[in-house]
């Protein structure tokens, strides 16, 4: 507690009384609304005139053949409601289900299984009196053969949330092995597009069908602002971003929907709509890729829903609000704020889906964004507290140029930091969190090659050794450089990613008559090019090294070589420097090195960042030789979150046990860290990089020298390198047995 009166202190007088009078109003609000919703439907009475606009082309079925075996496979297992979520293995989510547990904490399940009556009398006991009239009626339209799946559960430890609690009275970290992580993963239901997939190779109405029972299981199930799958504005607004996606898909292949499910569904987008809208995760202090996705969820809803002045405000709104958190969360040189990768992903697919979905509006919704007196009520209030001004919409892309640079450099960042085994490097957090999985990509291997390789899934039997189990590749980023290619005409994208899939493929046929300016041959970019920067002093790199020498004495050596002879290391050899991030790169035909200097982002807060300044990554011929830790878990472990982001996890310099950041104890320290290390980049050209922390109280060097047949690192200061561990993981609650 002492940690935390010390922050709150160390904040200037005028923040600390506004976070204050802030956190008063909103207790406030709390209570009143609280109190209402206990004793009034939640369900929205409002009727939505109109149909849901259309976005998508018809699509040529041609490149998707090619990957009938995927699609069918991974369709098959979500219509018998198998999920593969943030490293449970392929489990059958239902009622009454018990679990494997995480790590040996696993919890009863008491619900019980369940017989879900047409008439919904299964339902009395799960939801709370005022919405049960609703509730009922929504499930009567459900087909009767229909499972429902449980979307409170954990299905990784067994814990389970209410259906009653309110949604801001949603307890989490509070118990070990418990992750809300897991239901909201579920509920952001980014399975779905697989299904529309799946409907265009085969017409099949049963995957059309299993779409609809799915949109209807949850809204019956999950009343608005009750349970956890209402706590997090983030996720509701995923959530229904791949509603619409899917259902614009399953149109544009041809699917039919009927009218009563229509209704229910344009009313249910207006909901999460509202709820995004009315939950807004913003702070003048800090935003995040929360803030990001709260305001896609409002475009995707603005731009979809008949236009009412509400949704008009909504899109304007939101449109506006992008606009200006581009450069909050983007750094000049496009990369992420939050100094992580796999974060640097999930914010840049954001503002690539959300800016391709507005060069589409149709001009009736392109005059909305230009006429700002739409903007009524709370909307205008908010503009008044959030900016000072609007934004000029009456270009035709919509946004400004700088914009538009800014999220071409983000791409180009994904593009060159991207290895050639196609995997992106894990700097900071991962929790493979995603926007919109149009196209996830997957390994095939075996049920039994898979418990073989990941620690997480000992135990695991819910389908047999032999059978096909479809792994995720999480640090798969190039679909990024795809859209991007497609997006901006750049040929050299299109080459980074190497293939084409039915996701670059759909992005080429609806924005074939959009042309985007392009600025990466522009000599007036208002930034520098990531190739072209150099640091460096008066002193070589040779002279570096005797500097140290003399100063700190004997260096502590590391040589890498690959394992195979073959043309020097430094042939066609580029470097990209990346400073706001804190990232720097070294890449030839047989070379990658990546080497962590910089910011731990978010402002100072270092909410995702690691204890891995000076540590690198290191590839040689396309093989990983050093690889971060990755992440794991967050709060159902505290000490596993903690020990995949200290020190000791990452190949750098290690001293008596202590960490280069402190973070403060408990469960918020676990998304803050104080930059204690200083860390600065002293020299990065193409024969090598020096750089130095201070994060023991005293400062620590690194030298790595670019040789042509190995890669030489020299540390100095009082330490030691890392003791090997079994520390890796390739995506949130996925951990590999061994990595090389």
């Amino acid at each position: 507690m002492n940690s935390y009166l010390k922050k709150a202190l160390s904040l200037p007088l005028n923040v600390l009384f506004e976070k204050i009078l802030e956190k008063i109003k909103c207790e406030t609000q709390k209570v009143k609304i609280r109190r209402l919703d206990r004793i009034r439907p939640t369900y929205s009475a409002k009727k939505i005139c109109g149909t849901l606009q259309s976005y998508l082309p018809k699509y040529n079925n041609e490149i998707l053949m090619s990957y009938q075996e995927k699609v069918l496979s991974l369709s098959r297992l979500y219509i018998d409601h198998y999920f593969d979520l943030l490293g449970s293995g392929w489990i059958q989510v239902r009622y009454g289900m018990q679990s494997r547990g995480l790590e040996g904490h696993r919890y009863e399940i008491k619900t019980g299984n369940v017989h879900a009556d047409k008439a919904g009398k299964w339902l009395k006991d799960r939801i709370n009196p005022s919405n049960i009239k609703e509730s009922q009626m929504v499930w009567k339209l459900v087909d009767e053969s229909y499972e429902p799946i449980d979307w409170r559960l954990d299905f990784k430890s067994g814990f389970r949330w209410s259906e009653f609690t309110w949604y801001k009275d949603i307890q989490y970290g509070h118990r070990l092995g418990a992750d809300i992580k897991v239901p909201w993963e579920l509920a952001r239901m980014q399975h779905l597009p697989m299904l529309a997939w799946a409907y265009a190779l085969t017409k099949d109405d049963g995957y059309h069908r299993e779409f609809r029972n799915q949109l209807l299981d949850f809204i019956a199930t999950n009343p608005p602002r009750y349970g956890v799958n209402w706590h997090c504005t983030m996720d509701v607004a995923i959530r229904v971003v791949n509603w619409l996606v899917t259902y614009d898909l399953f149109c544009a292949f041809g699917a039919c929907f009927d009218k009563e499910f229509e209704e229910v569904f344009k009313k249910s987008v207006y909901e999460h709509g509202k709820h995004c809208f009315e939950n807004l995760e913003y702070s003048p202090w800090l935003r995040s890729n929360h803030y990001l996705a709260d305001l896609a969820g409002l475009l995707f809803c603005g731009a979809y829903l008949p236009s009412t002045k509400e949704s008009d405000s909504w899109l304007v709104f939101s449109v506006q609000e992008l606009i200006s958190e581009m450069n909050t969360q983007f750094n000049l040189d496009g990369s992420n704020f939050e100094a992580s990768t796999s974060y640097h992903r999930l914010s840049t697919e954001i503002y690539l889906f959300c800016t391709a979905l507005c060069s589409k509006l149709p001009d009736e919704k392109k005059e909305v964004l230009r006429n700002k007196s739409i903007l009524v009520g709370k909307e205008k209030l908010l503009f008044k507290h959030y900016r000072k001004q609007l934004y000029n919409l009456d270009d035709q892309y919509f946004f400004p140029s700088w914009y538009l640079e800014k999220l071409e450099r983000a791409v180009e960042f994904t593009m060159n930091i991207t290895k050639a085994s196609g995997e992106a490097p894990q700097i900071g957090d991962n929790d493979s969190g995603r926007f919109l999985k149009l196209w996830p990509e997957y390994a095939k291997i075996t049920v039994a090659d898979a418990t073989k390789k990941y620690k997480n899934l000992n135990g695991y039997k819910d389908l047999p050794p032999e059978a096909d189990y479809w792994d995720e590749s999480i640090l798969d980023h190039r679909h990024l450089i795809g859209i991007g290619g497609v997006m901006f005409r750049r040929k050299d994208l299109l080459d980074a990613v190497g293939y084409l899939n039915p996701e670059i493929s759909l992005m080429q046929s609806w924005l074939q008559n959009v042309i985007i300016p392009s600025y990466h041959h522009n000599q007036n970019r208002t930034g520098p090019s990531a190739a072209a920067i150099t640091v460096h002093t008066t002193r070589t790199l040779d002279g570096w090294k005797e500097y140290l020498e003399i100063n700190f004495g004997k260096p502590l050596i590391s040589e890498f070589k690959p394992i195979q002879d073959g043309q020097p290391l430094t042939n066609e050899l580029k470097t990209f420097a990346y400073p706001d991030f804190g990232l720097f790169l070294f890449r030839s035909l047989r070379l990658y090195l990546a080497v962590r200097c910089g910011s731990i982002g978010q402002n100072g807060n270092g909410g995702h960042a690691h204890n891995d300044q000076l540590s690198i990554e290191l590839s040689f011929d396309g093989t990983d030789y050093i690889c971060d830790p990755g992440t794991y878990l967050y709060t159902p472990l505290p000490a596993r979150r903690n020990q995949f982001r200290s020190t000791a996890a990452h190949f750098t310099l290690q001293f008596k046990n202590k960490e280069q950041n402190y973070w403060l104890p408990g469960i918020k320290g676990l998304f803050r860290m104080e930059n204690q290390a200083k860390e600065e980049c002293l020299y990065f050209m193409s024969n090598g990089f020096v750089g130095k922390h201070n994060g023991f109280g005293h400062p620590v060097w690194r030298l790595i020298l670019i040789n042509e047949q190995s890669v030489s690192i020299y540390d100095f200061g009082e330490g030691h390198l890392p003791e090997k561990t079994d520390f890796y993981s390739n995506g949130y609650g996925k951990w590999v047995q061994k990595k090389s």
